[in-house]
């Protein structure tokens, strides 16, 4: 036999129509199962309804939230292990994965011979850099240095009160400007 609609009935808080009630009823007189689940769940309103409301303990609000943030940063703090964890491991495959690759395509002696040739190459980068620098800052005309530190000196001296003035500002009204 279907119970499902009855025994929706049976559970539902709104009103039904006097259709829904009559095919309820009438299941009712027809099947012992839902007769039995209608009684007992009518025992159950009856408790739930004559006990009273009993208060919470004093504080319990507060120590709801508390635990309830606790729980929350614990959990953030777990999520955040675990993602970095799993960066670290893929990362630490994909590394495997391509000196594999590296050491089954070449053999030791090209890897030494490429390794060797790279550093030496940035070696030489970085020192005809500097060599560039200094020839650029050798051949600017000594106006130019004249102007780029009177520059230097306006601005410091427009910007040392404004930051003085940040900080003073800033301590006396206790951390946070406004």
């Amino acid at each position: 036999m279907d119970h499902q609609p009855f025994e929706e009935w049976i559970f539902e808080q709104k009103e039904r129509t006097i259709e829904e009630n009559t095919k309820l009823t009438q299941h009712l007189l027809e099947c012992d199962q839902c007769e039995d689940l209608q009684s007992a769940w009518q025992q159950v309103e009856t408790v739930l309804f004559q006990t009273s409301m009993v208060a919470p303990a004093a504080g319990f609000s507060q120590r709801f939230a508390t635990r309830l943030l606790i729980n929350r940063e614990r959990l953030q703090r777990k999520q955040a292990i675990k993602t970095l964890i799993g960066i670290v491991l893929v990362s630490f495959l994909i590394t495997l994965i391509m000196a594999a690759i590296l050491f089954l395509t070449y053999s030791t002696g090209e890897l030494i011979v490429g390794a060797v040739s790279s550093i030496t190459g940035f070696i030489q980068a970085f020192i005809r850099l500097r060599i560039m620098i200094g020839q650029f800052f050798q051949n600017i005309p000594t106006i130019v240095i004249l102007f780029g530190w009177l520059v230097l000196f306006i601005w410091g001296i427009i910007l040392t009160p404004i930051w003085g003035i940040a900080v003073w500002k800033v301590s006396k009204q206790g951390g946070s400007i406004k």
